[in-house]
């Protein structure tokens, strides 16, 4: 019993000389503050030559019209949920030269048809042929746009199903790149009937079109879903 109880005095004696040793650990530390940003990327490229001609020389052309496939390609590259909605600048062709003095030189931007190769759930698109609307008719303002709004790729709202996903045109064909055919039918005369436009309402109530060489701007406008 007596060694016992020296082993234990030893024991704790010890245990009282290490403890203090043990329990100061010295100590330094380093700190790095580290931030992300992440900046929305939405990147529109069109892949086509950016002028459509359409030059009618001959009667067959007048009657039939002309139709350009694949006249423009665009391709979406974004970070974000995105629509996309095209207009015309201006409500009217604006007309460079005139040739001859007969006609109507005042031509709504109706008269041009144009067709997507994605499908829009929007209320106004262009899934099949359809007429371009003019800057007035496409309720676009400041270059925000409008539920009546010609929309290629999702729509006006941020509700579930109303823009399209992130995503690059390299790894979505089907729903970033975008191939637009462009048509005009004049007619004879040249009344571009199957636009629905009625010529004799405008300019000078002439109800065919003037000849003359003529251009019109079409906007492609790329935002964050709105």
């Amino acid at each position: 019993m007596k060694k016992l109880l020296l082993t234990m005095a030893a024991g704790l004696i010890l245990g009282l000389t290490f403890a203090p040793e043990a329990a100061a650990q010295l100590s330094d530390e380093e700190y790095n503050y580290v931030t992300m940003d992440l900046r929305g990327i939405l990147n529109l490229t069109m892949t086509t030559n950016p002028q459509v001609d359409f030059v009618f020389k001959n009667i067959q052309e007048y009657q039939q019209g002309i139709t350009r496939f694949n006249a423009t390609q665009l391709e979406v590259d974004a970070t974000l949920a995105w629509d996309l909605f095209v207009y015309a600048s201006t409500d009217n062709w604006t007309q460079v030269e005139a040739y001859s003095t007969n006609g109507n030189n005042v031509l709504p931007a109706e008269i041009l048809e144009m067709r997507s190769s994605v499908t829009s759930t929007a209320l106004v698109n262009l899934n099949d042929f359809s007429s371009l609307l003019g800057l007035t008719n496409s309720a676009v303002a400041a270059g925000v746009p409008t539920a009546a709004t010609q929309f290629l790729a999702g729509e006006f709202g941020t509700a579930a199903g109303q823009s399209f996903d992130p995503g690059t045109a390299a790894a979505n064909p089907d729903t970033h790149q975008f191939r637009l055919d462009m048509r005009l039918v004049p007619g004879i005369p040249a009344t571009f009937a199957s636009s629905g436009v009625d010529l004799s309402l405008l300019g000078n109530n002439s109800t065919f079109a003037q000849a003359g060489y003529y251009y019109l701007e079409v906007v492609y406008s790329l935002v964050e879903d709105l």
